[in-house]
C-alpha cells in the first residue's frame, strides 16, 4: 500500500513504524552529541505523550500552542496531540529571543488550554503565569528550582503521568482526514490572522513534492533552519512523514558546516536567510582576493552570469573549487536544496549554480483569515495593544 493512500500524519507514522521499525527517523544534536530515534522509538514516545496528555484532560478538537524549536519532544508531542484529534498552534516569531512578556501576551491573545515552551526560565517571573487557566509544559529546566504551581509541568513529569497505564495505542484509533493538523497565528495591531491546514491537503502537497524532487526513504535530510517558529515548517514535516526519510536536526546554526560534514545530507531544507548565510560563509573561506585563483574563480562566476562559454583552464579551476567547497561543507552528496519561502539573491543563486547546486523554491502563499478584532478583545480584558518584536506590524 502506497503512502498516498494514507490521509493522516499518524497513519503515516504507524506505517513507517510497522514496515521499517529500526530505520532512523530523527537524528538530533544535543549538547554536542548526535542522538538517534528509530520510527519505532518515535511511535513509542508519541504514544507515551498521548497517554500523558489524556491524563491531563486533553480532548478531541483542543489545541496546544508550541513555543519551542523543532526537536524530538516537540515532534512527539505534536503527533500525540494529532492522534488525540487535536491540532498544533504556532506563532510567527523568533523563538530564540522569546521573552516571558511575549509569552504572556500570546497566552492572553490566544487563550490556549495547553502550551509548550522550551525553557523554564522563559516563564520567569512565574507569578505572572499563576492564575492562567492552562497547562504549561516546559522541556528544559536548566538547574532552576521546579515551580510550585501544578499547572506548570516539566516534560519529565508529563511523561511520568500514567506511565504504567499506557492504554492509548495509535493502531487502535480512528483518524479523520479532514482534521486540522496545524494552525499558524499572526498578529497585526488590530487584527488576529490565522491559517489552518488539514492532514489530507498537507499529505497531498507532500506527495507532489516527493515525486517532483524524487525524494524517498533513503534520504538524509538536514534542516538548516529552526522551522518550529515559521509557517513554512509544514513542508518539512509533511514530506518527512510522507517519504519516511531521516530528519537531521542540528543543535545550532553556528556549526552548520561541521554538522553537514558528519551527516553528508542528500536533501537540505532552509530559508532565504540560511542559504544567504551559507553563501557568505563559503565566500569568507575562499582564498584572498589577491590570490590569482580567487580572481579566476570570480571571473568564472561573472562569465557564467553572461552565459559565456568557459575555457578548458577555467573549467579545471572551477572544478577544483567546486570539489573542495562541497567536501568542506558536507555537500558532496546533496541532490536537492530546498529554499522555503522567499528566494535568495541573484548573486547567491549564481554562486550555487556554479557549484552545481540547483535551488528548489517552495513558496509559501497562505490565505490568512481574520479571527477577531484584537484591539477590542484586549481592551475588554483591560489590556492595551503593545509592540512585540517579531510580530511585524504590532505597535
Amino acid at each position: 500500500m502506497s503512502n498516498s493512500s494514507f490521509q493522516h500524519f499518524v497513519s503515516l507514522l504507524l506505517s513507517h513504524a510497522q514496515q521499517k521499525p529500526q530505520q532512523v527517523a530523527i537524528r538530533q544534536k544535543q549538547f554536542g552529541l548526535w542522538h538517534t530515534w528509530s520510527w519505532h522509538d518515535v511511535l513509542e514516545i508519541s504514544e507515551h505523550y498521548a497517554n500523558a496528555l489524556h491524563g491531563y484532560g486533553f480532548k478531541k478538537n483542543q489545541s496546544i500552542l508550541l513555543l519551542s524549536q523543532l526537536n524530538i519532544d516537540v515532534i512527539a508531542i505534536s503527533l500525540a496531540v494529532q492522534a488525540l484529534g487535536g491540532k498544533i498552534q504556532f506563532v510567527g516569531t523568533d523563538l530564540d529571543t522569546l521573552t516571558s512578556e511575549q509569552i504572556l501576551q500570546y497566552f492572553q491573545q490566544l487563550q490556549p488550554e495547553y502550551a509548550v515552551v522550551e525553557h523554564l526560565e522563559q516563564l520567569i517571573p512565574l507569578q505572572q503565569f499563576e492564575d492562567l487557566p492552562l497547562y504549561i509544559f516546559y522541556l528544559q529546566q536548566n538547574h532552576l528550582t521546579p515551580p510550585e504551581y501544578e499547572h506548570i509541568v516539566s516534560s519529565h513529569q508529563l511523561l511520568a503521568k500514567n506511565q504504567d497505564q499506557d492504554q492509548i495505542k495509535f493502531e487502535n484509533l480512528l483518524f479523520e482526514k479532514q482534521q486540522i493538523a496545524f494552525s499558524f497565528e499572526q498578529f497585526s495591531e488590530y487584527e488576529h490572522l490565522q491559517v489552518s491546514y488539514r492532514h489530507q491537503e498537507l499529505i497531498a502537497q507532500a506527495q507532489q513534492m516527493a515525486q517532483l524532487y524524487q525524494l524517498d526513504s533513503l534520504e538524509q535530510a538536514f534542516v538548516a533552519s529552526a522551522f518550529g517558529n515559521v509557517q513554512q515548517m509544514r513542508y518539512v514535516w509533511s514530506v518527512w512523514l510522507y517519504a519516511g526519510f531521516t530528519l537531521n536536526l542540528p543543535e545550532t546554526l553556528e556549526t552548520l558546516d561541521q554538522d553537514q560534514q558528519v551527516i553528508a545530507p542528500t536533501v537540505l531544507f532552509g530559508t532565504q536567510f540560511d542559504y544567504e548565510q551559507l553563501y557568505h560563509l563559503i565566500l569568507q573561506r575562499l582564498p584572498s582576493e589577491r590570490s590569482i585563483y580567487s580572481r579566476i574563480f570570480q571571473r568564472i562566476l561573472n562569465t557564467q552570469d553572461q552565459s559565456l562559454v568557459l575555457s578548458w583552464s577555467e573549467k579545471w579551476v572551477l572544478g577544483c573549487f567546486r570539489q573542495v567547497i562541497l567536501e568542506e561543507f558536507g555537500l558532496s552528496y546533496l541532490k536537492t536544496a530546498v529554499v522555503i519561502g522567499d528566494p535568495v539573491s541573484d548573486a547567491a543563486q549564481a554562486f550555487y549554480a556554479a557549484l552545481r547546486i540547483n535551488l528548489c523554491f517552495w513558496e509559501s502563499d497562505p490565505v490568512w483569515h481574520s479571527q477577531s478584532n484584537l484591539a477590542e478583545r484586549l481592551t475588554s480584558m483591560g489590556l492595551e495593544p503593545v509592540k512585540i518584536d517579531g510580530l511585524g506590524a504590532i505597535s
